[in-house]
C-alpha cells in the first residue's frame, strides 16, 4: 500500500476520517505512522491529497484529510480478459488496476475452463478487494468497472459494438504479423484483449479483427496472460506518449 486510499463517505466535511481494520493495521505496524506525520492519501474515484495523523488507537487511526480540487484524467483503457486460473485472476485484477484501466471486461473463451466460473474470485467483493488493492500500490484513484459474459460468440456478435470501446483495439496473439514495435497508436484510449495461457483460438482472432481488433505480437515466444499483459501495457504506454498522450 503505497497510498491509502478513502472512500467518500469515510470522510466527514471537516476532512476527518478514521480508519479501521486491514488500513489501520497497515499505518500502525508497516508505516509506524506516529501522531503529526503526514501520509499520501486519495479518494476513491476522486483527488489525491494528504492525511495527518491525528491519533493512534489499538483498534483505529484518525486522519485529518485534505484533497486537491480536481481529480486525476482516467485513461479510459479498457481490458478485455478471458478469465484465467482463479488466482492469477485476482492477481491480474490488481496489475490491470494499477496500470490504469478504466474497464475490465471479463468473458469465457475457448481454452477457459468452466470451473473458473465458479471460483472465489468470480465474486464481486473479491474483485473489488483486489482492485482497490492495485489502485493502492500504484496511487491511482479510479476504480475500473468490472463486466462479465459467460460466453464468447454473443458477446463478439451482439454486444462488443455497443460497449463503446476506444478505437485503438489490439488483441493479443503470438503468431500475429504484427509486433508492438510497429504500432503508432494515437494518443487516446485503448482497448486490450488478452487470451488465457493457451492463447485464443485463431477463429476468436479473427471475430475480435473483424470488430476492429488488430492482432499484435511482443515476440516469437509465448507468455504467460500476466506476463503479457505487463509488457503489452508498457509498450502501448510507451508508444502512447511517444504520441502526446496520456501514460
Amino acid at each position: 500500500m503505497n497510498f491509502l486510499l478513502l472512500e467518500r463517505h469515510e470522510v466527514d466535511a471537516a476532512g476527518c476520517a478514521v480508519l479501521r481494520g486491514r488500513r489501520a493495521v497497515h499505518v500502525r505496524e508497516v508505516l509506524r505512522a506516529e501522531v503529526g506525520q503526514t501520509l499520501r492519501a486519495a479518494l476513491l474515484d476522486g483527488p489525491h491529497g494528504a492525511a495527518e495523523v491525528a491519533a493512534v488507537e489499538a483498534d483505529a487511526i484518525t486522519l485529518h484529510c485534505t484533497f486537491a480540487a480536481a481529480a486525476p484524467i482516467a485513461t479510459g483503457d479498457t481490458l478485455l480478459l478471458a478469465v484465467p486460473r482463479p488466482k492469477v485472476l485476482q492477481r491480474m485484477l490488481a496489475h490491470a488496476a494499477a496500470l490504469g484501466f478504466t474497464r475490465i471486461v471479463l468473458f469465457r473463451s475457448w481454452r477457459v475452463e468452466k470451473s473458473h466460473l465458479q471460483s472465489e474470485a468470480m465474486r464481486p467483493e473479491v474483485q473489488r478487494a483486489q482492485l482497490l488493492a492495485g489502485l493502492e500500490q500504484a496511487g491511482r484513484t479510479t476504480l475500473p468497472a468490472v463486466q462479465f459474459f459467460p460466453l464468447f460468440k454473443p458477446m463478439v456478435e451482439d454486444a462488443l459494438d455497443g460497449l463503446g470501446l476506444p478505437a485503438s483495439r489490439f488483441v493479443a496473439h503470438p503468431a500475429a504479423a504484427t509486433a508492438t514495435a510497429a504500432l503508432a497508436p494515437g494518443p487516446g484510449a485503448v482497448a486490450l484483449a488478452l487470451g488465457p495461457d493457451g492463447g485464443f483460438l485463431p477463429y476468436e482472432v479473427d471475430a475480435l479483427a473483424a470488430h476492429g481488433f488488430l492482432p499484435i505480437t511482443c515476440g516469437p515466444h509465448p507468455l504467460r496472460t500476466e506476463t503479457a499483459l505487463a509488457v503489452l501495457t508498457g509498450q502501448l504506454m510507451l508508444l502512447r506518449e511517444r504520441a502526446g498522450g496520456r501514460p
